[in-house]
């Protein structure tokens, strides 16, 4: 039997090992195709930036921040959808690379089935365009 194609593909970058590896678990049984990164350089690096349906990114990366690697993501890739994911608070510089970039924010600490609905909201957004 032929493997299903996954609900959507998402590129998942966080410090944060824990909330790393759970996000990815939790996305993988619903379903969704995860490849989760540490940092921006290792996300970069990776093989798979060909296609992008989905980008999960923490705001506070060490290094390239994650407002900088959606910046710099979006000048080389189509993205079909971002979303922001950050426990500082919703900050008017956010607000504002998030209308720059068309990304949604999602406050930390978040419940796994509201980052499910965000993935399928900006997937479904920018699919119907």
């Amino acid at each position: 039997m032929a493997k299903s194609r996954p609900i959507a593909i998402v590129h998942l970058i966080d410090n944060d090992r824990a909330v790393r590896e759970s996000t990815q678990l939790f996305l993988q049984t619903a379903g969704i195709e995860v490849y989760a990164y540490s940092t921006a350089m290792e996300f970069l690096s990776d093989v798979h930036l060909r296609e992008i349906e989905c980008v999960v990114i923490d705001v506070n990366l060490p290094g390239l921040s994650g407002v900088e690697l959606l910046d710099r993501i979006g000048k080389e890739n189509p993205i079909a959808g971002a979303i922001f994911t950050t426990a500082r608070g919703d900050s008017a510089g956010l607000r504002a690379a998030a209308a720059r970039t068309g990304a949604a924010i999602l406050l930390k600490p978040f419940k796994p089935d509201h980052l499910l609905a965000y993935v399928k909201n900006v997937l479904g957004d920018r699919r119907a365009r």
